[in-house]
């Protein structure tokens, strides 16, 4: 199957650089060789300005924070997140940012300086029960077998799954001694794959799974919901697929037994993200910003290893995004809203409501 990427030329101080794509369908192998379509060097404006921005923000007193607002007064740095938009709404669906300021001295101002550009992307997402908004993807030691403990918390190798939320931001900070190679997959690529080859399972994978919620419901709420894999809601395409918490869902009586039906399809699209040239791999330096349109982009991780001293360490964002799709009303119960552009999904405390749930974006922050 071939999958070509459109490309336009703009005018404009916003316009769209020569050979960028418009679409998110694409193949490892059409991106290969071509890091110019996702790899973007920060400009050094935008580098002081945030840096001033976060320095101003820390002497104030300012801390990372659910209330925090879209920081005005940044014209470099907004003009660079909408650039980052476009490429997260529309084509290829993630872009890496190279020569963020990770070796300051201060890490408070390179969290500071992550913090204010996610807020002018999008609006944070708690990412855990402990709420913590800029989290912290390094080896703790955890058991991914475990259906109560978290993979970021591990050094292990991590298959093809989407996360909680909207965009996902990977700032790394330090990368392992060896391995930690990122590998994203474009979701409506690997659907049409399906499509083509295997219509029968496909149309299974458009139903309901059932999803372990891992102990992360609210009171009251089921242990498991039942969301598909792939989906499109007014036109609006979007993928959900995390394979050990929807095997999870067994250890729940109430839950639903997987069918062999289901068990195949989740075996067909697994077999297709291992394919040769479905999935872009890619190294994470110290000063990369890796960021994904998480309901486009499947995205993997393989095992790593550290040396004495500090280990590898990403800083995470989820953000609730304003060019997010709309979703299919059997992920409510997991993201809490569904329209396209409001502020929606994470993970969050228990009893913890938080405020502007469902409403868009330009009202919520």
């Amino acid at each position: 199957m071939t999958v070509t990427i459109a490309e336009t030329e703009e005018t404009g101080s916003s316009s769209r650089l020569a050979g960028e794509p418009t679409g998110a369908v694409w193949s490892g192998d059409s991106l290969t060789g071509r890091e110019e379509l996702w790899r973007i060097p920060i400009p050094s404006g935008v580098v002081a300005e945030l840096i001033h921005a976060a320095r101003s923000a820390i002497s104030s007193g300012t801390e990372v924070g659910i209330g925090g607002a879209r920081p005005g007064g940044l014209p470099r740095s907004e003009e660079f997140a909408a650039r980052l938009h476009r490429r997260l709404a529309g084509g290829p669906g993630f872009v890496v940012v190279t020569g963020f300021p990770v070796d300051r001295t201060d890490p408070r101002e390179v969290e500071m300086a992550y913090w204010i550009l996610g807020l002018l992307l999008g609006r944070p997402v708690s990412q855990s029960r402990k709420g913590d908004l800029l989290g912290r993807v390094e080896d703790r030691g955890a058991d991914v077998s475990s259906p109560v403990q978290r993979g970021y918390e591990s050094s292990a190798e991590l298959p093809f799954h989407v996360d909680r939320t909207d965009v996902i931001g990977l700032l790394c900070v330090r990368p392992a001694r060896s391995g930690g190679l990122s590998r994203l997959a474009s979701s409506r690529y690997v659907h049409d794959v399906l499509a083509d080859e295997h219509p029968e399972l496909l149309a299974e994978l458009c139903r309901p799974f059932p999803n372990d919620r891992r102990g992360e419901e609210q009171p009251g709420e089921s242990p498991w919901c039942g969301i598909p894999v792939f989906s499109e809601t007014g036109g609006d395409f979007a993928a959900r697929y995390v394979r050990r918490f929807i095997e999870g869902s067994q250890r729940h009586a109430s839950a639903p037994r997987l069918t062999e039906r289901q068990i195949a399809a989740m075996d067909a699209l697994d077999r297709t993200l291992r394919r040769p040239g479905v999935a872009l791999d890619m190294e994470l330096r110290a000063g990369d910003l890796q960021l994904i349109n998480n309901f486009h982009i499947l995205h993997a991780r393989t095992a790593f290893t550290d040396g004495g001293g500090h280990g590898r360490l990403l800083l995470r964002l989820w953000l609730a995004f304003s060019g997010s799709p709309e979703l299919p009303a059997d992920f409510a119960s997991l993201y809490g809203a569904t329209a396209a552009g409001s502020y929606r999904g994470g993970v969050w405390p228990t009893g913890v409501n938080p405020p502007g749930l469902g409403r868009p974006l330009a009202e919520s922050g």
